[in-house]
């Protein structure tokens, strides 16, 4: 199984992080940290653990990260307000939709106000407007390497989040990284592509109306896949969560719920998405 490697700090304030072992193909600022990238050995994770945080507690703070062959790259990371450096807490990245906004990691599902103090919430920032499988896919290592290696996290507990273009990304993680995500939970994207490894939870909405990200061109194959991927039976189950129901028969651990909502296109959706999300995430 492919594991991150031991994140190593230096005896300055610059903290040395290490990718994976081995990189798979992909289908198609100034901060108030920074994290450089090679070295280390093994694999842990809560490397931050029983230090005091460095950053602002229950607000977003910008950090920096050192990603091979593009120079440095920001993302945001936001502690609990009763952060607590001895918890191993789950980690949830969000990532953003497509935006021509400078602070484009803000077109979010606000997971972070449903979760309150029980996780990490990080946000990338794609290098160009839209998320790329390609060029993105070593910034997210890097992230989620700086991640555990600054904070008291829990690497069985990666969650991942995803709207629009973020969706899509999130999907090809779920596939290319599904050895090592524990879950992700969308809205109005998909198409994980092919070459997948491990398994993945995933909780879906998508609307019937949605313009931009045909319902029936990606988000039902898309939840087809997933239903096969995790072999679950053809028939479902309504959750607490309308309009959500849970494929049954999933392989244990592993589940898949569907989500369709009509007329409201392809909105975020924030008031129903991110409680939707933070109960599926913090079941895994």
């Amino acid at each position: 199984m492919l594991r991150y490697l031991r994140p190593m700090k230096s005896s300055s304030s610059l903290v040395v992080v290490a990718g994976f072992v081995v990189s798979f193909a992909a289908a198609c600022g100034d901060g108030d940290g920074s994290d450089g990238h090679p070295g280390g050995d093994g694999s842990v994770a809560g490397d931050g653990c029983g230090e005091s945080p460095s950053i602002a507690l229950g607000s977003w703070v910008e950090r920096t990260v050192s990603v091979p062959g593009d120079g440095n790259r920001p993302y945001f990371v936001r502690l609990p307000a009763a952060y607590d450096p001895d918890e191993h807490y789950p980690v949830v990245y969000q990532l953003h939709g497509c935006s021509d906004s400078a602070n484009r990691e803000s077109n979010n599902v606000p997971v972070e106000n449903a979760s309150g103090n029980a996780a990490i919430h990080v946000r990338g920032r794609a290098a160009d407007r839209c998320w790329d499988s390609t060029t993105d896919l070593p910034y997210f290592d890097a992230m989620v390497a700086a991640v555990e290696a600054n904070h008291c996290t829990d690497p069985d507990r990666r969650l991942v989040a995803g709207y629009s273009s973020g969706s899509f990304f999130a999907h090809r993680l779920a596939c290319v990284r599904g050895d090592r995500l524990r879950g992700i939970a969308t809205i109005a994207g998909g198409s994980p592509g092919g070459g997948c490894v491990g398994e993945v939870a995933v909780l879906q909405i998508h609307d019937e109306d949605d313009q931009t990200v045909l319902f029936d061109t990606v988000g039902v194959p898309t939840r087809d896949h997933w239903v096969t991927a995790n072999h679950c039976d053809a028939t479902t189950t309504a959750t607490a969560d309308a309009p959500c129901v849970a494929y049954d028969g999933c392989d244990a651990d592993f589940p898949v719920e569907w989500c369709p909502t009509t007329g409201q296109d392809h909105s975020r959706q924030d008031a129903l998405a991110a409680p939707i999300f933070w109960h599926f995430l913090s079941s895994l």
